[in-house]
């Protein structure tokens, strides 16, 4: 969407809290953004009827709230089955918020979304989680997810994938034992050049050189893919200039009293942010 929107209808006195991601909406042009960019996050602790309470008495929008009841109410007595279309469109439309082109591409997504089992609606709503920067609402999704997927037909790539995902979230935290741990079980399950280079990462970040040497040799890394991890890290401390940054970030490696953690929290967002594009780019998970 581009360019401005004018506000269609009056503000909200009191505004809706979306407790997923600490947010508060308070105008229908708000709700219709957040509907538009974070369908995995739509379930019923966002559509029900507080939401619905909302529209009819914060926004004055009595003939679209009543529509919106009329539908929950269906869902609740088994009436019919409804899907997620049947509850967002309408709010959309209210404002003809979006373009026609717009329009058809939410409709692409919402048939893929429709088409997914839930346990993948549940792994990509924590993805949407990290990227909200919700991470502990992640991790809790992701390991939801994990509980599951034994009694799913979805093989290792899919629970690496998750793995994968939630060791980012863990380091973003800077949990990295626990983060480690993922990145271990996420190269278990895809045994990829991508998850090894994760794993590696993760290593790097939270052990000693002299224990991530001895790990290069346990896993029988070839010589290209250990100067690769290592020269994207040093691209990354190099990034800062002077060597006497360097200098303070390698003692931020080694848990020395360096009193820059911000660098080291600085370098270890960028080395995360290239691991989950490079990720994205070789599995679309």
């Amino acid at each position: 969407m581009s360019g401005y929107i004018l506000c269609q209808i009056k503000r909200a006195q009191h505004p809706y809290y979306i407790e997923s991601i600490s947010l508060n909406i308070y105008s229908i042009e708000e709700l219709c953004y957040f509907l538009f960019h974070n369908l995995y996050l739509l379930d019923d602790s966002i559509l029900n009827t507080e939401l619905c309470d909302w529209i009819r008495d914060e926004l004055g929008l009595r003939k679209l709230s009543g529509r919106l009841y009329t539908l929950l109410e269906k869902w609740e007595n088994r009436e019919v089955e409804i899907a997620l279309s049947d509850f967002i469109l309408p709010v959309l439309k209210e404002i003809n918020y979006l373009t026609l082109d717009e329009f058809r591409t939410l409709n692409l997504h919402l048939a893929t979304y429709e088409g997914q089992p839930d346990i993948m609606r549940e792994k990509l709503k924590g993805d949407c989680l990290v990227g909200h920067g919700k991470y502990v609402n992640a991790i809790q999704v992701y390991q939801h997810t994990l509980e599951h997927t034994k009694d799913t037909k979805l093989g290792g790539q899919f629970k690496g994938s998750i793995f994968n995902n939630m060791g980012c979230a863990y380091m973003r935290l800077f949990q990295t034992e626990e983060a480690l741990d993922c990145f271990r079980q996420a190269y278990e399950n895809l045994h990829s050049r991508t998850s090894l280079k994760s794993y590696l990462f993760a290593f790097y970040m939270s052990r000693p050189f002299g224990e991530y040497e001895k790990k290069l040799v346990e896993l029988g890394v070839d010589g290209e893919t250990a100067q690769e991890v290592l020269k994207e890290i040093q691209e990354s401390k190099s990034d800062f200039g002077s060597s006497d940054v360097a200098r303070k970030y390698e003692e931020a490696l080694g848990y020395k009293q360096a009193g820059d953690t911000l660098l080291y929290q600085k370098t270890m967002d960028e080395l995360l942010e290239k691991l989950t594009k490079e990720y994205h780019k070789n599995t679309g998970l």
